[in-house]
């Protein structure tokens, strides 16, 4: 695997991303979903992370469907795209570690 292999990812996921049409708002809340997480190392209080994502995930649950009335699969779609995310963040800290030891 090298950075052409993550660079690739990287333009399917936003290309994938991308044709599910969200609005600024949504694309906002889903990222403060990705950012607000209690799998992340050093966090002290795991269950008001917690609390707050889910506080996140349905606000855009409810954003979506009121944007989206006919396209029920957007939001279970977008959920699906956090293990591609985790996929793609463990990709580029291989990079990176592989740059650190192969300067």
């Amino acid at each position: 695997m090298g950075a052409g292999d993550l660079l690739n990812s990287m333009f399917e996921f936003s290309e994938k991303l991308n044709a599910l049409n969200l609005s600024d708002e949504e694309m906002s809340l889903f990222t403060a979903v990705v950012l607000v997480s209690a799998e992340r190392s050093g966090i002290e209080n795991v269950n008001s992370v917690e609390a707050l994502q889910e506080t996140l995930i349905r606000a855009l649950r409810t954003l979506i469907t009121k944007n989206h009335p006919n396209e029920a699969s957007i939001f279970t779609k977008l959920l699906l795209k956090l293990p591609d995310l985790r996929s793609l963040n463990n990709m580029h800290s291989e990079e990176l570690l592989a740059f650190k030891v192969h300067p």
